[in-house]
């Protein structure tokens, strides 16, 4: 099985530790970079991604939101951008309608903590577009 790269950016540690276990037992060989401040995870993301990598992102940070992170990253490069596969992971269950408008890229959003049936669903999209 091909191994991918991950991020999860969340600013509860508790869920982070959560989702670096749950990527670990789903795929052995993964490199998993964990941020708690968004700011962090955006630096990295413009200067350090250089490979496909899937990115979990939270909607509820203190010192930005998670819509905040996107718009950020809106202003990268094509080349950067296109490297990442941005998925919400969210405890607040609403309706994200006018957010799925904006930010098309976004491929899901999921309610935490992360499952192993959304690792599955994501290595299926993500191998179909290989």
């Amino acid at each position: 099985m091909h191994s991918f790269n991950y991020m999860v950016v969340d600013d509860d540690r508790t869920n982070n530790l959560i989702c670096q276990l749950m990527i670990q037992k789903f795929d052995e060989g993964a490199e998993i970079k964990l941020f708690l401040k968004p700011e962090e995870g955006l630096e990295y993301i413009e200067n350090y991604v250089d490979k496909p990598t899937v990115l979990f992102l939270d909607v509820n940070m203190p010192t930005m939101s998670g819509w905040e992170f996107l718009d950020q990253f809106l202003e990268f490069k094509p080349e950067i951008k296109e490297k990442l596969h941005i998925y919400i992971l969210t405890s607040a269950i609403q309706s994200f309608e006018k957010e799925k408008k904006t930010y098309p890229f976004v491929k899901n959003i999921l309610s935490k903590p992360l499952k192993k049936e959304y690792l599955i669903e994501m290595k299926n999209s993500f191998e179909k577009q290989v």
